[in-house]
């Protein structure tokens, strides 16, 4: 069976998805009791994630968790539900630029430390032969939670600093 693109499409979703479960999984974020030395992130990891678009979701995942605190809630009893949405989104949309970058960057090593260069490179071309298609299917959890433990603190300052500039222009 071969590996075509609505089925990469569909892996790269279903990637997505798992990601935001296991960085909302946790109502705490986790940090690094003491930070590890970071290696260089290969060419190929990077090339991956930007040219995949995987690291997009920043904003709709921050979105999500921003939802759900006590301050979007009191966000929304000032200025209602939709004005809430509106300048929240507009917040975390206008902050993104800021941390794409790393969360890209951290995407990257999480999948560098999953699969090989070669694989990668793979994966990227969009049609990788079916045991690297099955590896990409089977690490997905292993990815994701490396990536939480990765940027589950860029999550948090990306969205209280996003949260906190609403609430300001949420103030009467």
């Amino acid at each position: 069976m071969g590996y075509s693109r609505s089925t990469a499409l569909m892996m790269l979703n279903a990637a997505a998805g798992l990601l935001l479960g296991l960085l909302l999984e946790a109502p705490c974020f986790a940090l690094a009791a003491e930070a590890a030395p970071v290696p260089p992130i290969p060419p190929s990891a990077l090339a991956f994630v930007q040219d995949r678009h995987l690291g997009e979701s920043l904003g709709w995942l921050g979105y999500q968790v921003a939802s759900r605190t006590v301050t979007f809630a009191t966000i929304v009893e000032t200025v209602g539900r939709t004005k809430a949405q509106e300048i929240v989104q507009d917040e975390l949309q206008y902050l993104q630029p800021q941390y794409q970058q790393e969360w890209d960057r951290n995407l990257a090593a999480a999948y560098a430390a999953s699969f090989t260069p070669e694989e990668l490179t793979a994966l990227n071309v969009g049609d990788p032969p079916q045991d690297i298609a099955n590896k990409f299917r089977t690490k997905q959890r292993d990815v994701g939670m490396d990536m939480k433990g990765r940027s589950s603190e860029l999550l948090k300052v990306y969205v209280s600093t996003a949260l906190d500039n609403a609430l300001k222009k949420a103030k009467p």
